[in-house]
């Protein structure tokens, strides 16, 4: 197992704006491809979802706001009052229901309890894969038969695309850090860079799929969700424009299922379904 990263998880959030991440670059592609993701499976309003990780609340919010009731968990304590600060900001506009800091290995929700689970980002930082299954167990309690996890990765070859579409391939240390996330999908930062992230597991397509597999869930679709976009430079003036913009998400769902594709993403979303 690799030495930890310069910066822990937690005091990465505690530096690093997630709260901004979704709204620019990248960010702005993921969190699109996400949401339709998820419309293709989620029960109808007001249907219960936990967002576990759910950070400052991107998905939380937009799910209230078309009438789910939705409940966010989060480790760190700086996401979770980001969070709460925003829905004190404005009280009557649509919210989760609760916002608190937790585990996703030890949910306070009881068994049974929630329609879908969404799991965006404890299924990386949790870089032992007994812990991660303990985190995806914890989900199908809590979820009613039928319910949906939704399970966001961090694909094996991130940091390789990264050092592809960011010009790093000069940089000895970053190359040193992709070798390592190529061998053992174990990635860690022994760097004063925030940019190259803190620990964490990339899995492969193959991995995640049998951990929920082992958990109990049958896995119903696993697509990627940047996709070839990923390869995208200039993505916000892609995402200004109407056309350009529709065209990209157009050919993303098109090529999606596509085997040499499956894996060419910065993300990989796994869906898993709890038996009846």
């Amino acid at each position: 197992m690799p030495a930890s990263s310069k910066r822990s998880i937690e005091q990465y959030y505690a530096e690093f704006a997630e709260q901004e991440r979704l709204n620019s670059g990248m960010g702005q592609l993921e969190f699109e491809r996400s949401k339709q993701i998820l419309r293709r499976f989620l029960a109808p309003p007001p249907a219960v979802i936990v967002d576990v990780g759910g950070g400052t609340g991107p998905y939380s919010f937009w799910l209230s706001e078309l009438g789910y009731e939705t409940h966010l968990i989060d480790s760190s304590e700086k996401l979770v009052e980001l969070c709460k600060s925003r829905i004190r900001a404005n009280p009557q506009a649509p919210s989760p229901r609760s916002v608190e800091v937790g585990d996703a290995r030890s949910l306070p929700q009881p068994d049974g309890s929630c329609d879908g689970v969404l799991m965006f980002g404890p299924l990386y930082h949790l870089t032992e894969r007994s812990e991660r299954v303990r985190a995806i167990r914890e989900a199908r309690r809590i979820l009613k038969p039928g319910g949906y996890v939704f399970a966001a990765t961090i694909s094996r070859v991130a940091s390789f695309m990264a050092a592809v579409c960011e010009k790093l391939l000069n940089d000895a240390t970053f190359l040193s850090i992709v070798e390592v996330d190529l061998e053992s999908g174990q990635h860690r930062n022994p760097t004063d860079n925030i940019s190259f992230f803190t620990d964490a597991f990339f899995h492969r397509n193959v991995e995640i799929r049998a951990e929920l597999e082992e958990s109990g869930f049958s896995v119903v679709t696993q697509v990627p969700i940047e996709g070839l976009g990923s390869m995208a430079r200039g993505i916000d003036s892609i995402w200004t424009e109407p056309h350009g913009r529709k065209a990209l998400l157009s050919l993303l769902e098109r090529t999606e299922m596509i085997e040499e594709v499956s894996g060419s993403s910065f993300h990989i979303m796994t869906v898993g379904r709890r038996g009846e």
